[in-house]
């Protein structure tokens, strides 16, 4: 990689004190589940899901004397001491970023003129995440567009004034069959928030369970149609995700 990698972590240039190089991560982080049967070769497969990625990186500390190095040093431990998962980007990945917090730091490596250390960094969400989009479904209507990324985007759905159609539901439709059913106990519009990745429904302000015939939005990446039953402009928030 070398000097002229930009590696940003929680807002922090790290780079600005430091040297990278040596990056090391998986390409495809998998855990694959299998099963024993008697008197089979090998084993049976029974599924696979994405696993928790790593990202390794050496950073050399800037600084022509000791003392500055120390003083780096002293800098990227207060950078990395994060209660929970932060922003990771490199410069490469084009503004794309891991959720990612430090697992291990490692011991210095100290020569005559530079000090080095061994980060690990653990993205337990293992997809980056690229641009925040937003578009709007419009009232009673319905909306076209396109998802990109490599990876399944979970939306936020927020409609401020959605009132119920057919049977008491507000629904949010997509032309495969899947859709979203929120039942509207009143005929006044009322707020309806849906996170889908957080799995967390409400409306008027209260936690409240989808209708079990649907199931939460997920935007796969392509063109997408949303047709709403109902009235209620929804606006449909997402940020892409790329393997």
């Amino acid at each position: 990689m070398g000097q002229r990698t930009k590696v940003t972590f929680n807002g922090t240039d790290l780079t600005e004190a430091y040297v990278v190089s040596d990056l090391r991560t998986s390409l495809l982080p998998r855990t694959v589940a299998t099963q024993q049967v008697a008197g089979r070769d090998g084993t049976a497969y029974m599924g696979a899901s994405m696993a928790e990625r790593s990202i390794t990186l050496t950073l050399t500390a800037r600084g022509r004397t000791p003392a500055e190095r120390q003083a780096a040093a002293r800098h990227l431990a207060a950078v990395l001491a994060v209660d929970e998962p932060a922003p990771l980007a490199l410069g490469m990945d084009e503004g794309r970023y891991w959720l990612a917090v430090p697992n291990s730091t490692g011991n210095a490596k100290r020569y005559v003129n530079h000090t080095s250390f061994d980060v690990t960094f653990l993205a337990t969400d293992p997809v980056m995440y690229g641009q925040e989009r937003s578009v709007t479904v419009p009232s009673g209507g319905s909306l076209t567009f396109d998802v990109e990324g490599t990876y399944p985007a979970m939306p936020t759905i927020t409609a401020p004034q959605a009132r119920n159609g057919s049977g008491g539901f507000w629904r949010i439709a997509e032309e495969d069959g899947s859709f979203m059913l929120v039942r509207i106990p009143v005929s006044s519009a009322q707020p309806v928030v849906a996170d889908c990745a957080a799995r967390v429904l409400t409306v008027t302000g209260v936690v409240t369970l989808l209708e079990p015939a649907s199931d939460w939005l997920v935007l796969e990446p392509g063109r997408h149609t949303l047709t709403m039953t109902g009235t209620g402009a929804a606006t449909i928030t997402y940020r892409e995700r790329w393997l």
